[in-house]
C-alpha cells in the first residue's frame, strides 16, 4: 500500500517532467557580451544569430540530445543556444490553464491568442475578417494519462463557439524556417456553420 501511495504522488512529476516549450531568461553572461545561437546543438557550428546578455523571455522549443542544448528562434529561422546560460521564467506550464498562448497559420493568414491580453479569454484575428472576434474560455481539459501532451479547450461568445486541440509537438509555419513547439486545430462553430483552422502556437509571457 505505501509502495503503491508513493508512486501515485511521484506521477504528476512524472507527467510534468518535460517543461518545453517554456519561457527563459539569459543569465551568466557579461554585460559586453552575448549569447551565440548557433545553426547546430555545438559550440563547433557556426552563429547565426545572438542574444542580448539581458534578454528575457525567450521561448526554448526544444532540447537536444545531450540535454545541454535549447532549440530558439531567430527572425526567421531557429537554432541553438548553450542551457547553461539560460534560466527558467517562473509561470505556469503551457498546459495549465491560464497560461499565455500566442497561435497562428496560413492560407488564409490568422491568429489565435489564449489568455493574452486578459486572463479566461481567447481572441481570433484573420485577414478575411473585418473584426476581431473575442471569446470566453469555459472548458479546458488535458488527457488522462498525458496532461502535458495535448489539451483541449473550447468557449462562447457573440459569434458562435470554438473548440480547440494543442499538443506538444514540433510545427512549422509553412513561411520560414521557425520551429515551434506546439500545434493547434482550431474549430468555429455557429449554428449550422463550423469552419476549421490549423497552426503553431508560441507560450508568450
Amino acid at each position: 500500500m505505501i509502495r503503491w501511495l508513493a508512486l501515485l504522488l511521484l506521477w504528476p512529476v512524472t507527467l510534468l517532467a518535460d517543461p518545453f516549450p517554456a519561457l527563459y531568461d539569459v543569465t551568466g553572461v557579461a554585460n559586453d557580451d552575448v549569447l551565440n545561437i548557433r545553426e547546430e546543438p555545438s559550440v563547433n557550428t557556426p552563429v547565426i544569430a545572438e542574444l542580448a546578455f539581458n534578454a528575457r523571455n525567450i521561448e526554448v522549443v526544444g532540447l537536444s540530445e545531450d540535454a545541454r542544448w535549447g532549440l530558439v528562434n531567430a527572425m526567421e529561422t531557429s537554432g541553438w543556444v548553450a542551457l547553461r546560460y539560460l534560466m527558467p521564467v517562473p509561470g505556469d506550464h503551457w498546459a495549465h490553464p491560464g497560461a499565455k498562448l500566442r497561435c497562428g497559420g496560413t492560407e488564409p493568414f490568422w491568429n489565435f491568442s489564449v489568455n493574452d491580453n486578459t486572463s479566461g479569454q481567447a481572441v481570433f484575428e484573420a485577414l478575411a475578417l473585418d473584426e476581431t472576434l473575442t471569446y470566453s474560455i469555459k472548458w479546458q481539459s488535458g488527457q488522462t494519462a498525458r496532461p502535458d501532451l495535448a489539451i483541449g479547450l473550447g468557449g462562447s461568445g457573440p459569434e458562435g463557439n470554438f473548440s480547440a486541440v494543442i499538443r506538444r509537438e514540433a510545427c512549422h509555419d509553412g513561411m520560414s524556417d521557425r520551429n515551434f513547439g506546439l500545434d493547434i486545430d482550431l474549430f468555429f462553430h455557429n449554428g449550422g456553420e463550423a469552419s476549421g483552422y490549423e497552426g503553431c502556437c508560441s507560450v508568450v509571457p
